[in-house]
């Protein structure tokens, strides 16, 4: 049950407990759990400590909130697992081969704009050069797997249009007779923005792994740089790393 004098926080205890009883089937998906006044009346704590517990449960999945409802035992999701290699570059379209679920890019704005001192650099650019900005979202059987925000050469790429976007852009290099070559990827976790939050659908604790990319043509010249996050749900990481 509770120890209020164990060194484990006594909303974690509730949260284990209550998982235990989802775990052993005393709860059964689509089943109520108590409420946070019957709760604390049971376990003699605060509204808040059992607030913080559900709260927890929610994140991880185990329990939804109903509003005007309840809390009910969350049914089983089918969790898509995109297999990532970092050791390649593919595109998403590549990625989600061989998972039997179509690809939907939805693009959230394009326009056309001066690059940032930092975005020219790295595009090897003169400052202020003219750069194809844009914001795209990346949805795998309607769920939102990956956002990303780019800035692309515009010569010799000068009609993009939104329905290149939208169906496939290295589709849309390879009819302009350009292949890509590589790109060079830094990645981190941390904590998203309301934006990147609103657009994967996820909470404001809950981690995303952010790569800043630059992307080179084959010929050597580099056309991209993107802002990417992924929704670390659906991705499975892999590097095949070699002993020297």
């Amino acid at each position: 049950m509770i120890d209020k004098h164990s060194t484990v926080p006594v909303y974690l205890q509730l949260e284990q407990y209550l998982t235990g009883k989802i775990s052993a089937g005393v709860l059964r998906p689509g089943d109520a759990i108590p409420s946070e006044n019957e709760l604390c009346q049971q376990f003699s704590i605060s509204r808040m400590t059992a607030r913080k517990a559900v709260d927890y449960l929610v994140r991880q999945g185990k329990v939804e909130r109903r509003r005007g409802q309840g809390t009910f035992v969350a049914h089983a999701k089918k969790t898509l697992r995109i297999p990532l290699p970092l050791d390649r570059h593919l595109s998403s379209s590549e990625a989600t081969l061989g998972l039997d679920e179509p690809v939907i890019n939805r693009l959230i704005c394009l326009s056309r704009e001066s690059a940032p001192d930092d975005i020219a650099e790295k595009l090897q650019l003169p400052a202020g050069s003219a750069v194809w900005f844009m914001k795209r979202l990346r949805l795998l059987a309607d769920v939102p797997f990956v956002f990303e925000q780019s800035w692309m050469i515009t010569a010799p790429f000068e009609d993009l249009s939104e329905a290149d976007l939208n169906a496939s852009k290295y589709g849309y290099i390879s009819r302009k007779g350009y292949a890509v070559g590589r790109s060079d990827k830094e990645i981190r976790a941390e904590l998203p923005s309301q934006e990147v939050r609103d657009m994967l659908g996820i909470n404001r604790d809950e981690p995303v792994l952010h790569a800043t990319s630059v992307a080179w043509l084959r010929d050597g010249v580099p056309f991209e740089v993107s802002e990417i996050f992924y929704n670390q749900q659906h991705y499975r990481f892999t590097l095949t790393a070699e002993r020297p």
